[in-house]
């Protein structure tokens, strides 16, 4: 759970009574609504060009970006910010859909490390520029000075939800 940098705001008849919070409020409701909505748009463009989906098209890409080195379930789902049961069905399906090929890790014989398959490798091929032209498609509303600005804005969110889950678990480990 987040925890507060500063003190907890006094709350009066069930609201915070910090003017703060409903411009924080406010973003949160947009960026999950953008989120899902350009989610949403491009699932459908890879159901509808690729029939299939941005969760395939996320292991291709991790997939990719390890090139000849593979990547064990763990190392994936903490990549995809997802368990590691909904990483493993799905990973049954990409290997029955000959996307994926797994293979016994060299070190461990109880892992498995999971690569692209030529075929996978040829479905990421055609993907890929055509993610980054729909990412365009999205995006071409920001000039590229927003866009930066934006990308440098999530960061320090993202960074702070780190640093706040970090100390969470250290402080757990501690107790």
């Amino acid at each position: 759970m987040l925890t507060p940098l500063e003190g907890p705001s006094e709350l009066v008849h069930g609201r915070s009574a910090d003017p703060r919070s409903k411009k924080s409020l406010r973003v949160w409701l947009q960026l999950i609504k953008c989120a899902k909505r350009i989610e949403q748009e491009m699932s459908a463009r890879f159901r509808t060009s690729y029939a299939s989906s941005m969760s395939r098209f996320d292991v291709l890409a991790h997939l990719y970006e390890a090139g000849g080195k593979g990547l064990s379930t763990t190392q994936l789902a903490t990549r995809l910010l997802a368990s590691k049961g909904n990483i493993t069905r799905l990973l049954d399906r990409m290997e029955e859909d000959g996307l994926i090929q797994r293979r016994p890790n060299a070190s461990d014989r109880r892992i498995s490390d999971i690569f692209l398959s030529p075929k996978g490798r040829k479905l990421f091929a055609g993907m890929a520029p055509a993610h980054e032209q729909w990412s365009n498609d999205v995006f071409d509303v920001l000039t590229d000075a927003e866009k930066d600005t934006l990308v440098e804005l999530l960061v320090r969110v993202r960074t702070r939800l780190k640093r706040a889950t970090d100390l969470a678990g250290e402080a757990t480990a501690a107790n």
